[in-house]
């Protein structure tokens, strides 16, 4: 006999979890979350950070090795998946083949012995919101990949789990598929108001859908904030690298002691504002690195002084954007995200200023930030998002 009938609303937590295998592997490491009710929430990583391990703890196909995991006040460790009310899509796409879309759809309610009138109800409402009430008399084999993750989507939702868990459900289709998915499922989440979980090692795919971002390493839970605080706001220079769509670019800084400070290998002061110079000088001769946007490097024809002097040695046209690669030094390369709007030629002699305020430093012994971060947060009013 179930424990409850229904868990209970609330948040789901995860406290002090760990989960070791039986071949004496820890894959996952004292990981302490919480989980807030109605948000869409993204577990991002690397391949074998535990982002799955994480999932599969939540949707209970695993128990953890030690710490507790609660629905609400629940505390849910032994409880069976049926009893936890959560929905799951994984990167293959579980479908019934002899079935059709709609069968597919509806199948957990019609094993529950719901009302036929409430059936239809349910499956055509998803069915609409998910743009596939025309395809649901076909069978499974005659619809293309993203039309059978949609039917994968509303075999899930339909149900109305409190908890809704993917994992990389988007990585087999091709980018079109995959961003309009992605939009489907933002879209989703603000209609249906149910909790999310998404799971994906693709920081572009996680930065577009997220409330939150989780970041994993070696399964440890190593950042968690708004997209805006991971990509500005990084607690360690392996998270800046990680995440971004271009490279971040990284520069060790050193000086003469004297008023200009520069980089190693770079022709020229890098003419740091007061704060960077202060910064820099409180390390005490421990080795600083100034990390940078490539969109807050800009580049211009106009051979101002206080600006470093480069070369453009390539340039790769993205449509909107190029992204140049600037020599600055006979072994020191900078990226810098232009309009393509006006095209800087090849092996151009270029001026190279940085947008100082989106710079951070970093020690480079413990890769650690130095100084304070900004944090951003959503505005439930407005939508935007909020910097204090």
């Amino acid at each position: 006999m179930s424990r409850v009938a229904q868990p209970p609303a609330g948040n789901v937590r995860l406290v002090n979890v760990g989960k070791r295998y039986d071949t004496g592997s820890l894959v996952l490491h004292d990981l302490s979350l919480e989980i807030q009710d109605h948000e869409l929430l993204v577990l991002l990583g690397p391949s074998g950070c535990g982002k799955t391990t994480t999932l599969n703890l939540l949707a209970g196909l695993e128990a953890p090795t030690q710490g507790d995991i609660y629905f609400g006040d629940w505390r849910v460790n032994n409880a069976p998946p049926e009893e936890r009310d959560v929905s799951m899509i994984f990167q293959s796409i579980a479908l019934y083949p002899h079935m059709n879309a709609r069968n597919n759809i509806e199948f957990a309610l019609v094993r529950k012995r719901m009302d036929r009138k409430l059936i239809d109800e349910r499956v055509g409402a998803i069915s609409r919101m998910l743009g596939i009430e025309k395809l649901l008399n076909r069978r499974i084999h005659q619809l293309s990949g993203g039309q059978r993750q949609r039917v994968a989507i509303a075999k899930a939702l339909v149900r109305r789990p409190r908890l809704f868990l993917l994992d990389e459900p988007f990585s087999a289709l091709d980018a079109d598929m995959r961003r309009q998915l992605r939009a489907e499922l933002v879209r989703l989440h603000r209609e249906l108001d149910t909790t999310i979980v998404f799971v994906t090692h693709d920081q572009e795919e996680a930065m577009s859908v997220a409330d939150r971002i989780a970041v994993f390493r070696d399964g440890r839970l190593i950042q968690l904030g708004t997209p805006l605080d991971i990509y500005f706001h990084p607690t360690d220079l392996w998270i800046a690298r990680f995440v971004g769509s271009q490279p971040i670019n990284v520069l060790e800084l050193t000086s003469d002691m004297g008023a200009d400070i520069t980089a190693l290998g770079v022709n020229g002061s890098l003419s740091p504002p007061p704060w960077v110079i202060k910064r820099y000088r409180e390390q005490q001769g421990r080795s600083v690195l100034l990390a940078v946007r490539p969109e807050s490097v800009k580049l211009s024809a106009d051979q101002d002084k206080t600006a470093l002097a480069g070369t453009v040695a390539a340039r790769q046209i993205l449509g909107a954007t190029t992204i140049y690669d600037v020599a600055l030094g006979s072994d020191v390369t900078v990226k810098s995200l232009m309009s393509s709007t006006a095209l800087i030629p090849m092996s151009a002699r270029v001026a190279v200023a940085i947008d100082w305020e989106q710079v951070q430093l970093f020690d480079k012994g413990s890769g650690r930030p130095i100084g304070a971060a900004t944090t951003h947060t959503l505005d439930a009013a407005s939508g935007g998002w909020a910097t204090k």
